[in-house]
């Protein structure tokens, strides 16, 4: 069964509170998603112990559009080797000419559940400022 984190479990231990299933559900998808960005707002090497942690840094370039594929392979990868809670994650980048400083990026996946498969789908987005903001 996938969970919220060990921290957040022993929150709503003390905290005693009574959970329905949908509230269960609820506070997983934002326990992923508030893992997620720390994940992707951290850069490679920033964890000793795991040199493959973070995304990579793409400032190195002007010509950000021919990143745009690396980035997402790259979001995917994260997902993939750092959220064990979701799987058949894929990750596509969705152009939007109103928001032209910030690539978003169309996630889909599932919950890694043994029961019924449970789709989910969020954005990512990363602004102008470098940051990678993720959307439910």
């Amino acid at each position: 069964m996938v969970s919220v984190s060990l921290l957040q479990r022993l929150e709503l231990d003390r905290v005693g509170a009574e959970r329905s299933d949908r509230q269960d559900e609820s506070d997983l998808l934002d326990s992923i998603l508030a893992d997620l960005v720390v994940t992707l707002n951290s850069r490679k090497g920033c964890c000793e112990t795991r040199p493959d942690f973070g995304l990579s840094d793409f400032n190195a370039t002007t010509d950000y559009r021919s990143l745009i594929p690396s980035i997402a392979r790259d979001v995917e990868r994260q997902l993939f080797n750092f959220e064990p809670r979701l799987r058949n994650v894929a990750v596509r980048h969705v152009e939007d000419k109103t928001r032209p400083l910030e690539f978003i990026f169309h996630v889909n996946g599932e919950l890694a559940e043994d029961d019924l498969p449970v789709s989910i789908a969020f954005h990512s987005v990363l602004g102008s400022d470098g940051r990678m903001r993720v959307n439910g």
